[in-house]
């Protein structure tokens, strides 16, 4: 939660219509509908969950995407936080399949971005990413997934879907500090 905290929803006051579906499924009571029936976020409550974003039935909630590098960052120095010391004790495995728009951590999904891959494995978290990236990326996209550009192999599959996607910053800066490499050598059995 202390990582999501460093990226807020901010509301749109003019789209919000003062349903209060947000209030209702916020987890710290961090959301309220003010005297100009307008929903508000106290930002020292607000966990950056997200929640508010997935029931808002006019789209009027939506995170800063000022905050997407800060954000990034932390999610790599979290990581690290978390293998530090035991990186020898450690192998990672990315399923590349199903590879659908939203984040992992969203209960919901859509229809896949490019076909199965399958499965890497490494030692290294930063290449395993790169890796599982760039053979999204190299992937022809589905034209009847949530892909608006970028179909062609070679384009980048996350900003054809979210504009404000900047997974190279997690890779590029995750290796700045120490957790891996972004070389990798790609061994297909």
């Amino acid at each position: 939660m202390e990582q999501h905290k460093g990226l807020h929803p901010e509301i749109d006051t003019e789209r919000c219509n003062g349903c209060a579906t947000c209030v209702e499924v916020c987890p710290c009571d961090a959301m309220e509908i003010n005297n100009d029936n307008i929903s508000t976020i106290d930002d020292d409550k607000c966990i950056g969950c997200g929640e508010c974003m997935t029931v808002c039935p006019v789209e009027a909630i939506d995170f800063n995407y000022d905050n997407i590098p800060d954000f990034m960052e932390m999610m790599s120095e979290y990581a690290l936080g978390t293998v530090a010391g035991r990186q020898d004790k450690i192998g990672y495995m990315n399923f590349l399949v199903r590879i659908t728009p939203d984040c992992d951590c969203v209960p919901w999904s859509d229809t896949p971005l490019v076909p199965d891959i399958g499965i890497l494995a490494s030692t290294d978290p930063v290449a395993i990413d790169q890796a599982s990236l760039d053979l999204v990326n190299r992937q022809q996209g589905f034209t009847a997934s949530k892909l608006e550009d970028n179909m062609e192999p070679g384009g980048d599959k996350f900003t054809g879907v979210w504009k404000n996607s900047m997974g190279d910053i997690q890779l590029s800066y995750g290796e700045k500090i120490g957790l891996g490499s972004r070389n990798y050598e790609l061994i297909e059995i």
